[in-house]
């Protein structure tokens, strides 16, 4: 009779069940009858095996070699020892840093104890009812190169955007205006927009605590490497803010305190120049917005109403301005 045929089994674990996950993907032929065969197998096995070490110890092996520079004492890699090429070109393994050009452990331009002098142009985005343009200027000190303080005060001219220009139009349906016009109850002489947020800031001064956890460098060119930080922020500060009325004249002016936070980055390509890009949003607790219901203005004296449905909610009239701040700073 002719030998028995090779069957398939499946793997065996440690604790003599099928191991699941093998057997689903993998059979392993068994043989019987040819003893040779399964020999064969096993030398090839192995010798593969054998090959594959050779191929993973020889970089090491040969990397070891070029590192030793024998008995004289030099540590390993160093440019005198190093073997020249053919043509006189040197091992790149043994070519030393640029002078001048540190590790990033080792930054080019330390910020500890520098004092930074920044003037800032400043522009609001994602407006809804106001926006806002203008600059600051800031006074940094650096305690640490990835901590530093920062005092700042500017000013910003605010102005109304065309959704708010609608609202007082009679002709545009806006509620107030109708009111006005067909002398109806208002809250105020002027009829004023029952909106949230309508404040425009007109000066500002406040301090924020900078950290910069993250310092690079970006290669231009072979020859300039350009340093720079990422850094978060965030404080507390006092504006000045003033509304606009309907007769184009502003409200007495009130002061409204606020935090900030944000994100940026400063760019440092010489030692005592810098050019910062910043994305810093403002919060603040407004005054009360006058309603012209006096019910509506009896049940919410520290907000605005808002009107859902058949339910009226008071809402606090937190105000916020996103603002963008690009500016250069002179270090010290």
């Amino acid at each position: 009779m002719g030998s028995a045929k090779p069957h398939a089994r499946p793997v065996v674990g440690s604790f003599g069940e099928p191991d699941q996950s093998v057997h689903d993907i993998a059979l392993l032929p068994v043989d019987h009858g040819n003893g040779a065969t399964m020999q064969r197998r096993v030398w090839t096995f192995l010798a593969s095996t054998v090959i594959a070490a050779m191929a993973i110890a020889a970089p090491a092996s040969r990397a070891q070699g070029d590192g030793d520079d024998g008995d004289d004492g030099e540590p390993a890699g160093s440019v005198d020892d190093a073997p020249a090429q053919e043509g006189g070109f040197q091992r790149i393994e043994a070519r030393p840093p640029r002078e001048g050009t540190p590790f990033i452990a080792n930054k080019l331009y330390p910020m500890q104890y520098r004092l930074e002098f920044t003037g800032f142009f400043d522009v609001s985005f994602a407006d809804k009812y106001v926006d806002h343009i203008g600059g600051h200027a800031g006074v940094g000190f650096h305690l640490f190169d990835w901590l530093a303080i920062e005092g700042y005060g500017g000013y910003l001219q605010g102005d109304e955007t065309g959704i708010v220009g609608n609202v007082r139009s009679p002709a545009l349906g806006g509620q107030s205006a109708r009111r006005l016009a067909q002398g109806l109850e208002c809250a105020n002489p002027g009829c004023e927009p029952q909106l949230p947020d309508m404040w425009q800031t007109t000066w500002f001064v406040g301090a924020d605590v900078q950290w910069a956890p993250i310092y690079g460098k970006i290669s231009a060119v072979s020859e300039y490497d350009l340093n720079f930080q990422f850094y978060a922020r965030g404080g507390v500060g006092v504006e000045g803010i003033q509304r606009k009325l309907n007769d184009t004249t502003f409200s007495p002016a009130q002061i409204r305190p606020s935090i900030n936070y944000g994100l940026g980055v400063r760019l440092i390509p010489w030692k005592y120049i810098a050019i910062r890009a910043e994305l810093v949003n403002t919060n603040g607790l407004n005054p009360n917005v006058e309603e012209h219901d006096a019910t509506d203005e009896g049940a919410c004296k520290d907000g605005y109403v808002l009107t859902s449905g058949n339910e009226d909610n008071c809402l606090t009239d937190f105000s916020g301005a996103a603002m963008f701040q690009l500016g250069v700073s002179f270090l010290l």
